[in-house]
C-alpha cells in the first residue's frame, strides 16, 4: 500500500486523520478520475470531519475481488462502481449521488472499422438484437442486455475484449461515454482495426456511486456530506465539465440514433427522482 496524504488541516473534530483505502490502478486513467469527486468531497469536509489520507492499493484486482474487499473493509473500504451487484447494494453503504450523472448509461460501441457500414443499418432495438455486443462477464450491466434480448458474448478478462472484437468474435463492445475515447487511444496502436462507431447511442438508466464498507459509516456519511456541498456551491458541476465535458462534446451524442434499453434492476436507493443529479440527455453533449 502506498500513503498518499491528502489534508494535513487540524481539527478539534478528530486528533487523527481519517483512513480512506482505494484501489487506485495508474494504467486506467479514465476511472482514476473518479477519485477526484472523492478528493473534493473530503476537502470540502475538513472543518467537519478533520484531516484525511488516502491509502492507495494499486494491484489489479477483478470486478468480484474488489467487491469482496470492500465489503470485509480490509485492503479497501471505498469503490467507485455501478448498482449492478446485489452484493455490493447489500453489504456495503452507498452513497446515491452518481459521480457520473448517469453517464455510464450513455454507451458508445467500439467496433471494426470495417464494420461500420452494417452498423449504420441499425436503427432500433430489432436490428440491434442482429449483432453481437461484448462484455466483461461479471459486470453489472450484463443483466440489462440479457433482459433486452441483446445477443451477449463474455469473457472473464477485460484485456482480451479487444482482440475478441478485432478478430469478430462480436461485433459491438459499448463503453460509457466517459471510457471510450481514452480507451481507443490505449489500444489503437494495437489493434488499429478498431475505431468509434459513429451511429448508435445505447441508453439505459446506469450511473457510478462510492460504497463504502459497513465497517466505516462515518466515512460515508462524510463522502455524502462532501459531495451535497459540492452540488450546493457548483464545484461538482465545475469538476464535471472539467473532467468530462469535452470527451462527450466531442461524441456527439446529440446526433446518434439512440436505442433505448430497459433497466428494471436499479436497487431503490438509487436516486431517479432527484433530476438535477442527472445529465439530460437533450444536453448530453453539453454538461454541467
Amino acid at each position: 500500500m502506498t500513503g498518499i496524504a491528502r489534508a494535513q488541516a487540524s481539527s478539534p473534530a478528530l486528533a487523527a486523520p481519517m483512513h480512506i483505502r482505494i484501489l487506485r490502478v495508474r494504467e486506467e486513467v479514465v476511472r482514476e478520475r473518479r477519485w477526484d469527486f472523492l478528493i473534493a468531497a473530503l476537502n470540502h469536509t475538513i472543518p467537519t470531519y478533520g484531516p484525511y489520507v488516502i491509502d492507495a492499493y494499486s494491484e489489479p484486482m477483478s470486478t468480484q475481488r474488489e467487491i469482496e474487499e470492500v465489503i470485509s473493509g480490509r485492503l479497501i473500504n471505498v469503490i467507485a462502481s455501478d448498482p449492478g451487484h446485489p452484493d455490493l447494494n447489500a453489504k456495503t453503504i452507498p452513497i446515491a449521488i452518481p459521480i457520473d450523472k448517469g453517464l455510464l448509461g450513455y454507451r458508445v460501441a467500439l467496433i471494426r472499422r470495417d464494420n461500420q457500414a452494417r452498423i449504420n443499418e441499425v436503427n432500433d432495438i430489432q436490428g440491434l438484437r442482429l449483432l453481437n455486443v461484448g462484455q466483461g462477464q461479471d459486470w453489472g450491466d450484463v443483466p440489462v442486455y440479457r433482459l433486452n434480448r441483446i445477443p451477449l458474448v463474455t469473457t472473464s478478462q477485460y484485456d482480451l475484449l479487444f482482440p475478441m472484437l478485432v478478430h469478430r468474435r462480436f461485433d459491438l463492445f459499448p463503453r460509457g461515454a466517459l471510457e471510450i475515447t481514452p480507451e481507443l487511444i490505449s489500444f489503437r496502436t494495437q489493434y488499429p482495426e478498431m475505431a468509434i462507431d459513429t451511429h448508435l447511442l445505447i441508453r439505459y438508466s446506469y450511473a457510478q456511486f462510492f460504497y463504502v464498507s459497513k465497517a466505516y459509516p462515518l466515512i460515508a456519511q462524510r463522502i455524502k456530506d462532501g459531495l451535497e456541498a459540492m452540488r450546493k456551491d457548483g464545484s461538482f458541476d465545475a469538476l464535471f465539465q472539467k473532467n468530462f465535458g469535452p470527451a462527450v462534446a466531442d461524441l456527439h451524442l446529440e446526433r446518434r440514433v439512440v436505442i433505448e434499453l430497459s433497466n428494471p434492476f436499479l436497487p431503490s436507493w438509487v436516486p431517479v427522482e432527484r433530476k438535477e443529479l442527472w445529465l439530460d440527455p437533450v444536453t448530453a453533449s453539453n454538461p454541467g
